[in-house]
């Protein structure tokens, strides 16, 4: 048969209508297959052959040229799920220059070779993070696996002066790699260890409702319970000015005067349990301006003015106090009050006054001790569906210079001891002078 006309084929139950040339699809065609799916286009010798479209019953389609009933040279591909590729084929697969464009956003433009990346070319996932360079075997050449924060740790640094910390991202064997584009969080905490209640403390961290729940998993052996780290210099100065409002100096005597003075009827009674000081950070602070999340770019970022922040409210690895030395006890089988001795009430009612302050006071402030910086891999959807292994960095914060200097006493200036029996010498000396 030679020209137009229709033929079924028995064997797979299509239909096709076109061209023929000596009984052979020869030309232009189109062929119906039994599950759904349609051809159109040029054929030679009973196959696909120059251009023409398929549409594939299970949703596929592609538009381009064909050899030998297979997708060959220039060609685009439509997947179900929303992807497609423009770009050269070879014997069926994707080779050469293309461009893919996932249904979830991403994209990669660059070398192909039998179905996956391979040459150069460019990632770039949903998240916005990219890489750009060699590719071998659907992976980068250079591949981040963990992420390093520069420098020594432990890290020393002063509670009244911000600090920096480098991040970069590295491959296995600690070479930098210029990622572009990956999110990483930053966060804080300190070492968690439960404490049962004790005589001197009913506070029990191990039965808090909700304690676990909000710790943070580390490699270290220890989990950490968050502590606020912020890097808002405007806080930060606004901080530093009420602690020097606020904090009394070790060398003038006399008691620092809080800005409400707490009710003697209401610490006698106990329900004064934290002196209230109105307008300040203690009252106002429930949420912190948080570390932003940080953008990784050429496999490095750095963040500046970092500081550690006052402890929240009733911080729980804070709230258990120092056990201190109760008060002895007064003997009431010898009497009522001993003239000069004040009751055991009053006695238990002045420290707990003193210990109120104290510890209201002390929440102001930032406490000297080991902190534990946290940075996670935080792209989503992780790129190439690996996240970087985190990195630790344990800050040990020291008193601020200013607080030094103030507790630092002068040296008094002593003068000549009181010595009775020179001063008797010197008194028998003279009158045996005078007298003689």
């Amino acid at each position: 048969m030679t020209g137009n006309g229709i033929r079924f084929i028995a064997a797979n139950g299509s239909t096709y209508m076109g061209q023929f040339y000596m009984g052979h699809f020869q030309g232009n065609g189109e062929m119906k297959y039994k599950d759904g799916g349609l051809y159109s286009g040029e054929w030679d010798s009973n196959q696909r052959s120059g251009n023409g479209t398929l549409q594939e019953a299970q949703g596929q389609t592609y538009l381009g040229n064909w050899h030998n009933n297979k997708r060959h040279e220039q060609g685009k591909q439509y997947y179900k799920d929303g992807s497609r590729y423009d770009g050269n084929w070879h014997n069926d697969k994707r080779h050469g220059q293309g461009e893919l464009r996932c249904g979830d956003g991403s994209i990669f433009d660059g070398q192909w070779k039998n179905d996956v990346f391979h040459g150069f070319g460019m990632h770039i996932s949903p998240s916005g993070m990219y890489f750009e360079g060699q590719w071998i075997n659907g992976k980068p050449s250079e591949m981040a696996v963990k992420i390093v924060i520069k420098g020594a740790s432990p890290r020393d640094a002063q509670s009244d002066q911000p600090f920096t910390i480098e991040i970069e991202t590295h491959d296995a064997n600690g070479n930098l790699v210029k990622d572009n584009g990956r999110k990483l969080e930053l966060t804080a905490g300190v070492k968690y260890a439960p404490v049962t209640a004790t005589p001197q403390s009913s506070i029990d961290l191990t039965s808090d409702d909700g304690v676990e729940d909000r710790l943070i998993p580390t490699e270290l052996g220890y989990d950490l319970f968050p502590y606020p780290i912020c890097n808002d210099t405007a806080f930060f100065e606004m901080y530093l000015k009420e602690c020097e409002e606020e904090e009394p100096d070790p060398t003038v005597k006399g008691k620092a005067k809080p800005k409400e003075r707490v009710k003697e009827e209401d610490t006698e009674s106990g329900k004064d349990d934290q002196a209230s000081i109105d307008g300040s950070l203690v009252e106002e602070r429930k949420e912190y301006p948080r570390v932003a999340t940080v953008t990784v770019e050429d496999g490095t970022v750095t963040v500046p003015s970092l500081f550690f922040a006052p402890p929240p409210p009733n911080y729980k690895p804070f709230a258990v106090p120092e056990e201190e030395t109760p008060p002895t006890p007064v003997d009431r089988s010898k009497s009522r009050a001993a003239p000069g001795r004040r009751s055991e009430a009053s006695i238990n009612a002045r420290t707990a006054s003193k210990l109120s302050k104290r510890s209201s006071f002390e929440e102001k402030g930032v406490r000297a001790g080991e902190y534990v910086i946290s940075v996670r891999d935080i792209t989503q959807p992780p790129f190439l569906g690996f996240c970087l292994e985190p990195a630790y960095l344990i800050v040990r914060l020291l008193p601020s210079a200013a607080k030094k200097a103030k507790a630092a006493k002068k040296p008094k200036e002593r003068g000549q001891r009181w010595n009775t029996n020179r001063l008797i010498t010197a008194a028998i000396a003279e009158s045996y002078t005078q007298n003689h």
